[in-house]
């Protein structure tokens, strides 16, 4: 007998919280009849996100959605443009939202949002997003790389690099600076001065623009100034966490002044190839630059750099292994067509 009673005791007890439970969770009725319980997490963008024990997170498309109730109070936006504070059940029209100042009761087609009490609103947290996108960050890169031998021949080569870079998710400025000197038993066999100024813009998605500017001395290549300047438009074709790839396409205009008197300026043609590659340990970046001009056609200058940059114990320093081509269809006199730079260099980095 007294386990008989014993036994319907632990019986109505289990029913009853498993009752309360059913009553506690929240519930979603689908237009065919299919019922979900489990937790309303939000309704944005015409899909209800709602946490189940069963299958996780799941989004539900909202026109499949007959309705909805809630165990808790939760902000609710209609499609009027009004938002209420209050707890959620379902009714055959759709909701009932009771507040603390009476029901309004809606469609559920005309519910536009649903966040939980003390959460941000969608349009809060998107604005907060575009916000944090738009913020620019400094960042900034100091390069050396020293190399000498002395004895049976007197050797030294010295190259120093500085870059600024002040990004956002939507647009990038880089400021870069290069120079680079080297003597062979008394001989110079590179003198050369760069500075260059870039920046591009993203209205998309996919879609942007961008300028560029840059100023180049040679001594060993007898080019006492170039000047290339540059815009047009950009269209990244990959973007993800490991790897970019950006195409631009533009308008060029080349000046080139040269020790032994001639010069040669155009406009012309900008097309350009940026890569990077994101590895576990390390980060692959290559550059493809081709710029024909208008008033010569077959005169042009290609130009390619690729770099592998791996990080070193310390978070601020890593090494950068590299290899650069320069191309000129037509070069001065006593300058080579193809000038090769293999290049290694430790670089400092920081924020």
């Amino acid at each position: 007998m007294k386990h008989t009673v014993l036994k319907s005791f632990l019986g109505t007890a289990l029913a009853l919280v498993l009752a309360h439970s059913v009553r506690a969770a929240d519930r979603v009725e689908l237009t065919d009849g299919s019922v979900v319980f489990g937790k309303l997490l939000s309704a944005e963008a015409g899909k209800l996100k709602f946490e189940t024990a069963f299958a996780g997170t799941i989004e539900i498309a909202q026109d499949k959605v007959r309705g909805f109730s809630t165990d808790e109070a939760v902000n609710v936006e209609l499609a009027a443009g009004s938002t209420v504070l209050g707890q959620v059940a379902l009714t055959d029209a759709g909701i009932t939202v009771v507040t603390a100042n009476g029901q309004v009761s809606a469609p559920t087609a005309k519910v536009a949002a649903v966040w939980r009490a003390g959460q941000d609103s969608p349009a809060t947290r998107q604005f907060k997003e575009q916000v944090a996108k738009a913020q620019r960050k400094w960042a900034y890169e100091a390069s050396v790389a020293i190399s000498g031998r002395t004895g049976a021949s007197e050797k030294f080569g010295a190259a120093f690099g500085f870059k600024a870079t002040l990004a956002s998710a939507q647009d990038k400025l880089i400021f870069a600076l290069a120079a680079e000197r080297a003597e062979d038993n008394g001989a110079k066999t590179a003198d050369r001065q760069f500075g260059s100024v870039d920046y591009s813009s993203f209205y998309s998605a996919d879609n942007g623009w961008y300028v560029r500017t840059s100023l180049e001395k040679d001594k060993i290549k007898s080019l006492d100034l170039r000047s290339s300047s540059a815009f047009g438009f950009g269209r990244r074709l990959i973007k993800n966490d490991k790897q970019d790839l950006e195409f631009r396409f533009g308008i060029n205009y080349l000046y080139d002044s040269y020790s032994n008197g001639t010069s040669f300026t155009s406009p012309g043609l900008d097309v350009t190839f940026l890569h990077s590659y994101q590895f576990s340990n390390s980060k692959l970046t290559n550059m493809v630059n081709y710029t024909p001009a208008f008033k010569e056609f077959t005169n042009y200058r290609l130009h390619h750099e690729s770099a592998l940059e791996l990080p070193l114990g310390a978070s601020l320093w890593k090494l950068k292994l590299g290899l650069a081509n320069d191309y000129l269809s037509i070069p001065p006199a006593r300058v080579e067509r193809l000038d090769t730079t293999y290049f290694t260099s430790l670089i400092l980095n920081w924020r």
